[in-house]
Parts: structure tokens; sequence; C-alpha cells
């Protein structure tokens, strides 16, 4: 092969690539940490509200379908909480309903965050002095094949009423009594049938 055509061959190959890269790669979805959270736990269900904060770090839009959460509760029990819709701001008020849930886009290079209302209709058997881990699944794109996005740690642990209120999830500005006032709080949820509190430094 002469100079010029290997020179040649070359910037072919440089011209593709570069192509493909700037115009026509899938990047990751990349999942960012949970600062706030809202939500609700009472004997029938349990409601997370969560800013989903995603990167799409490549140069063709994706789209999410569908999201939820997965985890494992105390008692081995597999949990899923569905999302039902989107609210408009973190902090839950009488008009907050975004829509109910649907598929949105996620343009290349660029963050959207989504704050999505996740449910489940049960009583989760979250009785430990410590945060729990959820996996965050979703359909990406033309898939029906759930895909893990990553995994979000939310400080349950602190909520203390049925109200639907907002949480920090940075222990360092919580309230000296809050640990307190959500033990008492999981006594009454879970009753005579309270599993026995965690260490929280083994839990963390």
């Amino acid at each position: 092969m002469t100079a010029p055509v290997f020179i040649s061959c070359l910037a072919l190959f440089f011209t593709i690539g570069s192509f493909y890269w700037l115009q026509a790669r899938k990047g990751r979805l990349k999942l960012y940490p949970v600062i706030t959270f809202s939500g609700f736990w009472n004997k029938s269900r349990l409601v997370l509200r969560l800013p989903m904060i995603l990167f799409n770090s490549g140069a063709c839009p994706r789209v999410i379908t569908a999201l939820r959460l997965v985890t494992t509760d105390d008692k081995g029990t597999n949990i899923e909480l569905e999302c039902h819709s989107f609210r408009r701001t973190i902090g839950p008020t009488s008009e907050d309903m975004e829509d109910m849930a649907h598929a949105y886009t996620i343009p290349p290079r660029q963050v959207v965050t989504k704050y999505a209302h996740f449910a489940v209709d049960s009583l989760p058997a979250f009785n430990q002095a410590g945060p729990v881990s959820f996996q965050v699944q979703a359909l990406v794109d033309d898939s029906t094949v759930w895909r893990k996005l990553g995994d979000l740690v939310v400080h349950i642990e602190i909520m203390y009423t049925s109200s639907y209120i907002t949480y920090s999830n940075n222990p360092g500005v919580w309230p000296t009594n809050l640990k307190d006032d959500a033990e008492s709080y999981r006594a009454l949820l879970f009753g005579a049938e309270a599993l026995p509190l965690r260490n929280a430094s083994a839990s963390e």
C-alpha cells in the first residue's frame, strides 16, 4: 500500500469514527444521588417521590418508557415500587401533578430531572435504623427488558408520619429528635410484629 492510499484510508476511518462519536453513538445513562425526597408511609401503602436525575453521555437521544424501584425488605420480600406519575416539584402541594407516568426523552449530552412518584400497596418491613438501597430500573428506548440505571440510597428510616411531606436525605441537617420520632412511628406501624432494630452504623 502506497503512502497516499494509506493516508487516505486513515482519513476515511477518522471521518467515519468522528461521525459515529459525534452523531450516532448511544451513550450511558448516569444516575445521580438523591439529596431530598418526599413521601408517606402507612399500614397500607409506601409512597416515595424522588428526583430522577439522569445524564445522557451519548450523541443520540435516549427514551425512558417506564421506571421502578426494586429492593428487598427485612423479611427478604422483594419490593417493587412502580412509577405512577410525575410531579412538578419535590415538595408535595395540592397542585403539583405534572402528568401520569409516560415515556420521556433525554437529549444527547444533557441532564433531565423528573420528580417521579413511586408507590407500592403493601407494608414493606423496613423496620431498621439505617437507610434502604433501591435499585433504579427502567425500560429504555424500545426494549421490553428492565435495565438497571444505578442504586439510590434513601433514608426512609426518618419517615415519621402518614402525611405526604419532604425529608432531607442528608443526615447532617436532621433535627436531633428526628430518629426518635421515626422509631416511635415504626413501632406504631408494625405493632407487636416489629422487628428488632439493626445497628445504624452497620446499616450505613
